[in-house]
């Protein structure tokens, strides 16, 4: 994998740490920094995911939930999931 050299500004204080963290870990900033940036993305997309999964189960109960509403009163006063139970019952 080819690398490319950036520049950035950070404060003092957490250059003072990273510097302080790679020589105690014996490695470099470039190494802690990559390593940072790649767990940061992940995390960052791994929410993103969880939230959508969220939102798409939050969905399907708001539907489950309008679905039920529906189906009261559905046949002689049955809610539709007896219908369906009575129906497969007979075959």
């Amino acid at each position: 994998m080819s690398s490319k050299k950036i520049n950035i500004t950070i404060p003092e204080e957490n250059l003072r740490e990273i510097e302080e963290f790679c020589k105690s870990e014996d490695v470099s900033k470039s190494w802690l920094i990559r390593e940072a940036a790649s767990q940061y993305i992940a995390t960052i997309k791994e929410k993103k995911e969880l939230d959508r999964k969220r939102k798409d189960m939050e969905w399907a109960q708001e539907a489950s939930k309008k679905l039920r509403e529906k189906s009261e009163g559905f046949y002689n006063g049955k809610k539709g999931f007896e219908v369906i139970r009575e129906s497969r019952d007979r075959k």
